[in-house]
């Protein structure tokens, strides 16, 4: 290993962020990014990189991780230059055991177990990962040499949030009529993923995807009805609650849903 990537590792390991599954003989040639500390995101999302002031990622097959102050709740971000004017923005978090990622001017790959990603889509193209490491939308400006991170782009076919307010109506999403009925998705104005249950007392819980252990995106593991967090197999029930003997101590983030004749509506705060 070499003496920068041994600091990177004290360094992180320094503020608290565990690695685990860490082998004593790391993946070869393949270091993590880079750490850039940031300020906390605004109110309106957004990242903005003079490239040209950071010689780890202006190069072509450059990288950085993107790191924010604690209690932002927000995601360390993996920052990658594949080719000439080309940009791609990534969580910096390993899908399988949580580990921090680099760049080998191509791919996103895990130092740890050498999982690889593919950085436009995120998704694995090499194992021992499974799940894919979440992508952000990012806009570069050949002229300004300025790069724009956009942290609360969501998905084109999940209503937006609106006055603070994201609104599922049941002729859009008939699942949240039946016991047990289940949907997720990506709000614009938010960024992170949402699940929105209907219970099996004909109650409504709305909550976060985002694990409180390593900041890893949790999913729902329909065989054991519960959110399952791909990292370190912490496991949440549908209201967030943490279950015992996981990595994860604390409950994921909820939010108020109510419901009437014609959907839920969900309170995102």
């Amino acid at each position: 290993m070499s003496s920068s990537r041994r600091d990177f590792f004290k360094k992180l390991l320094g503020t608290g962020v565990v690695v685990a599954g860490l082998p004593p003989a790391c993946a070869p040639n393949i270091d993590p990014s880079p750490v850039l500390d940031v300020p906390a995101p605004g109110a309106d999302g957004l990242v903005a990189l003079v490239v040209p002031r950071y010689p780890d990622l202006s190069r072509t097959g450059g990288s950085v991780t993107l790191r924010f102050p604690g209690g932002s709740g927000q995601e360390n971000l993996l920052v990658v230059h594949p080719s000439a004017d080309t940009y791609a923005v990534l969580s910096a978090t390993c899908t399988h055991v949580g580990c921090p990622m680099g760049f080998d001017g191509t791919e996103a790959v895990c130092p740890c177990h050498l999982s690889k990603f593919d950085v436009a889509t995120g998704k694995v193209t090499q194992e021992p990962a499974t799940v894919a490491l979440k992508t952000y939308v990012a806009t570069y400006n050949a002229g300004t040499q300025v790069l724009s991170i956009n942290l609360k782009a969501g998905s084109d076919n999940f209503p937006s949030v609106i006055d603070g307010k994201v609104t599922l109506t049941f002729a859009e999403f008939p699942d949240l009529q039946n016991a047990g009925g289940m949907v997720s998705g990506n709000p614009t104005g938010y960024g992170k993923t949402i699940f929105v249950f209907k219970l099996e007392d004909g109650t409504y819980s709305a909550v976060d995807s985002v694990c409180t252990h390593q900041g890893c995106e949790v999913g729902f593991e329909s065989s054991i009805n519960e959110l399952l967090c791909p990292c370190h197999a912490s496991t949440f029930s549908k209201t967030g609650v943490v279950e015992p003997g996981g990595a994860a101590t604390v409950n994921l983030k909820t939010f108020t849903a109510t419901a009437d004749a014609t959907g839920v509506v969900v309170t995102i705060a």
